[in-house]
């Protein structure tokens, strides 16, 4: 039988490994200071980040509610519609107009009766969270038609679109980059016999589809151009 090695030769096996070990390291040492000295300095790329992508804006409604009915009373009436937008818009401000009956086709086949001229948010990101913003509603500058082309004269309603561009039509460029929120309008006194408390919604399933049309609806869009 071989005996084990006793304490003291392992000890010296131990030492005489070291300096194989330490000897290994210096090696090292030595080529990376040769490789630094060749060049004159070590030179750590920083790294690249891709810019993200462009989102379409999403909106939120804040005020006033979705559900409650606008009534316009008098000659003239502002509301100041308050919603919020989150997107990443790459420096691209956010546009939104205003839209009289959106989705009821009109006489000149428009997919609204009227509309506001495109305004500008602030570009931001969706590191910033929902952006608050006011769009006031002017009665004067963009009113109610009262040709009785609706079912009922006094039912109408007002959209706020969102987009990064908008064509020839006064609609998204990119049906995939839009976004809306409409609120239904009475235009009458509550308080008046006969003013109805609520209007039936466009129905584009059934009876109405005849009437409706959108600014991504494929043929409609296809025409408008850039």
């Amino acid at each position: 039988m071989i005996a084990p090695p006793s304490l003291p030769l392992r000890r010296a096996a131990a030492s005489a490994a070291r300096p194989r070990s330490s000897a290994a390291l210096a090696r090292s040492l030595a080529a990376a200071a040769l490789a630094a000295s060749a060049t004159g300095c070590l030179v750590i790329s920083p790294p690249e980040y891709d810019e993200p992508s462009q989102t379409g804006p999403v909106l939120t409604a804040v005020f006033p509610p979705q559900h409650i009915p606008i009534h316009i009373v008098g000659p003239r009436v502002v509301t100041d519609l308050g919603v919020t937008v989150l997107s990443e818009d790459n420096g691209d401000p956010v546009l939104v107009t205003l839209y009289i009956d959106y989705g009821r086709r009109s006489l000149r086949e428009e997919p609204y009766r009227l509309h506001t001229t495109p305004r500008e948010l602030e570009a931001g990101t969706i590191a910033d969270g929902q952006r608050p913003f006011t769009i006031p509603w002017d009665t004067y500058e963009l009113n109610l038609p009262t040709d009785g082309m609706t079912p009922e004269r006094e039912c109408h309603t007002i959209t706020l679109m969102a987009s990064h561009d908008f064509n020839g039509c006064i609609c998204p460029a990119d049906p995939d980059d839009m976004s809306s929120l409409t609120w239904q309008v009475i235009n009458c006194d509550p308080n008046e016999p006969g003013c109805p408390a609520a209007c039936p919604a466009l129905d584009c399933g059934g009876i109405d589809a005849a009437e409706c049309l959108f600014c991504d609806t494929p043929e409609y869009h296809a025409s408008c151009g850039p």
